[in-house]
């Protein structure tokens, strides 16, 4: 059968107006499919409300009350319900524990621990793959003051450091933690500090920051 120009245009003109139509129509199907005989999820997890959050901060010392903060976040967004529910889960809460019982005891000295050195040993405490570390801080006074040292380099420099806002304490963050090269490629950050001053490619045990970029 033989159609004119006229009559295929025609035709072609009608299938254009009906496919959105008709697309509308199998999306409508699909997800009626999916709610039909997809996976449920679980009530916990079933909510608008999820984010990524912080699980636990975990204060890593030895006997003189110095050495590490690690900050756990979770990996996913999860709901509060969720998680709870990670917080309480038995191989996180024995994995910080024997986080916390076995660094001292391998490191000795915590105050001179080297911050991707405890982040090297941290991370073979990962017990579930819900969370991650966010970031590491040195923590305790002893340790925190080394960093409050004076600076030649920044006239007017900060000489003591405010537990309130912890700034100028050495950190790492997730990627330094987990992405970047732990032995030959090291880059120490320092907290709220700016441009040249906030991160170092050594220890630098000094201050970071001046009096005038105190944040109080």
């Amino acid at each position: 059968m033989k159609y004119s120009i006229n009559e295929k245009n025609y035709q072609t003109a009608a299938f254009l107006a009906l496919a959105p139509k008709l697309f509308f129509i199998i999306i409508v199907a699909v997800m009626l499919l999916k709610e039909c005989f997809g996976e449920k999820p679980d009530p916990m997890d079933d909510s608008i409300n999820a984010s990524r959050e912080i699980v636990e901060h975990i204060m890593v010392l030895d006997s003189t009350r110095n050495g590490f903060r690690v900050v756990y976040a979770t990996e996913n967004s999860v709901t509060k319900q969720r998680l709870e529910e990670i917080r309480n889960r038995p191989v996180i809460v024995d994995a910080f524990k024997r986080l916390k019982a076995d660094a001292p005891v391998h490191f000795s000295n915590m105050v001179e621990t080297d911050i991707y050195d405890f982040a090297e040993f941290a991370i073979k405490y990962d017990s579930d793959p819900a969370i991650r570390i966010h970031n590491i801080f040195i923590s305790g006074s002893e340790k925190v003051n080394m960093y409050a040292r004076p600076n030649p380099n920044i006239p007017d420099c900060a000489t003591f450091i405010n537990p309130n806002t912890d700034q100028g304490v050495q950190y790492l963050s997730h990627d330094d933690i987990y992405y970047r090269d732990r032995v030959n490629n090291r880059i120490y950050r320092y907290w709220k500090c700016y441009g040249n001053s906030s991160t170092s490619s050594t220890d630098e045990r000094f201050s970071h920051f001046s009096q005038d970029e105190r944040l109080w």
